[in-house]
C-alpha cells in the first residue's frame, strides 16, 4: 500500500510538472510561440502537451509501481502466484447487460453532480464559502483542433487512467481483499482528479468501475465508461460552443438524456432485485487476511495523507473563502 501511494504521488508530481518542463524545453526554439491564449494553434499545442504528459505521467508511475511491487512488497510464505485470485487483464471482456450497466454509471455520474451542487450551496449557506470554479469556454474550431481535443479529453484520460487505477493498483490491491481494494482506488481516484467538482463523481464511478472489472476479470468496462462519461461533456461543450441549439432547446436535450438513464438504471436495477441475482464479489480463495485496524493505517500511510493534503490545497483554489 505504500508504493500504491508513493505511486499516486508521483503521478501528481508528473502531471503537474511535465507541461511545463515540455514548454521550457521548446522555448529553446525562436520559432516556438506558444502561449496559453485562446487561440487555435496554442490549443492544439495544448492539448498535444497534456496528451503526452498524461500518458507519460501513467505510464512512468505504472512502471514504477509494478517494478516496486516485485522487489519489495510482502509475500505471505509458499504463496502460489495466485494470492488475490484472477487478475484483471486487458482481455476484451464486458458484463452482460453492458448497456443498462452504462446507463447505471452515466446515472451514478448525474446523481454525484447534483451532491456536489447541494454541497457547494451548504457551503455557501452555513460558512459564506462561495464556488469560483471557472472554466475555458473556448472550442477548437478546425478539424484538426477538435481532433486533438478529443484525443486530450475523452481518448487518453479513459486508457491511461484506468490502466493506473483499474488495472495497475487494482490488481495489486486485491490480494488484501476485494473491498479494500475497490474503495482504496476509488478514493485514491476522486483524490487524483484534485477538484472537489470531479472527486465526487469519480469516487462514485470509481467504485462502480472497479467492481464489475473485478467481476469480469478485464479493465475494457471501466475504460469504455470513462471514454463515455468525458465524451458527454465533449458533445455538450461542442453544441455549446457552436449555438447549434437554442438553450431552451439544449436543456431539453439534457432533461431527456438524463430522464432515460435514469429510467433504464431504475428498471435494471429493479429487475436485479426481482430476480434475486447475486451482485456480490466472493473474496478469493487466497488472499492476504490483515484486519480492519492494519487496512486504516494501510490505507493512511504518509504518503497517502502528503497526497490528500496536496489535492485538498489545489482543490480549494475552486472556491472563495
Amino acid at each position: 500500500m505504500h508504493i500504491i501511494s508513493l505511486g499516486v504521488v508521483l503521478q501528481l508530481y508528473l502531471y503537474e510538472t511535465l507541461p511545463e518542463i515540455i514548454y521550457r524545453y521548446f522555448r529553446l526554439f525562436p520559432a516556438f510561440r506558444y502561449s496559453p491564449a485562446p487561440d487555435e494553434a496554442n490549443y492544439i499545442i495544448g492539448s498535444a502537451v497534456m496528451i503526452f504528459s498524461s500518458a507519460a505521467a501513467s505510464l512512468i508511475t505504472g512502471a514504477f509501481i509494478i517494478l516496486c511491487m516485485k522487489k519489495f512488497a510482502p509475500k505471505p510464505a509458499g504463496a502460489a502466484k495466485s494470492v488475490g485470485g484472477e487478475p484483471i487483464s486487458f482481455k476484451f471482456n464486458l458484463p452482460k447487460n453492458f448497456f443498462a450497466l452504462l446507463a447505471v454509471g452515466l446515472c451514478i455520474v448525474q446523481i454525484s453532480v447534483f451532491l456536489y451542487i447541494a454541497f457547494n450551496q451548504g457551503l455557501y449557506s452555513v460558512f459564506g464559502i462561495e464556488s469560483n470554479l471557472s472554466s475555458d469556454n473556448y472550442f477548437p474550431q478546425t478539424a484538426a483542433g477538435i481532433t486533438v481535443f478529443f484525443m486530450s479529453a475523452v481518448v487518453t484520460p479513459s486508457i491511461f487512467e484506468e490502466f493506473i487505477f483499474r488495472y495497475v493498483m487494482l490488481n495489486h490491491l486485491k490480494k488484501y481483499g476485494n473491498a479494500f481494494a475497490i474503495i482504496t482506488t476509488s478514493v485514491l481516484f476522486g483524490f487524483a482528479h484534485a477538484r472537489v467538482s470531479a472527486f465526487i463523481y469519480a469516487t462514485a464511478v470509481g467504485l462502480f468501475s472497479a467492481y464489475i472489472a473485478i467481476k469480469t476479470k478485464s479493465v475494457w468496462f471501466p475504460i469504455i465508461l470513462h471514454a463515455v462519461v468525458n465524451g458527454m461533456v465533449f458533445v455538450f461543450q461542442y453544441l455549446s460552443s457552436r449555438l447549434l441549439l437554442e438553450a431552451a432547446i439544449t436543456d431539453i436535450i439534457h432533461f431527456t438524456y438524463l430522464s432515460f438513464i435514469s429510467a433504464v438504471s431504475f428498471v435494471y436495477l429493479l429487475v436485479l432485485i426481482i430476480k434475486r441475482k447475486n451482485t456480490g464479489l466472493a473474496e478469493p480463495g487466497k488472499h492476504i487476511y490483515i484486519s480492519n485496524g492494519r487496512k486504516l493505517l494501510l490505507f493512511f500511510n504518509a504518503a497517502s495523507l502528503l497526497f490528500f493534503i496536496l489535492t485538498i490545497l489545489k482543490s480549494a483554489e475552486e472556491y472563495v473563502f
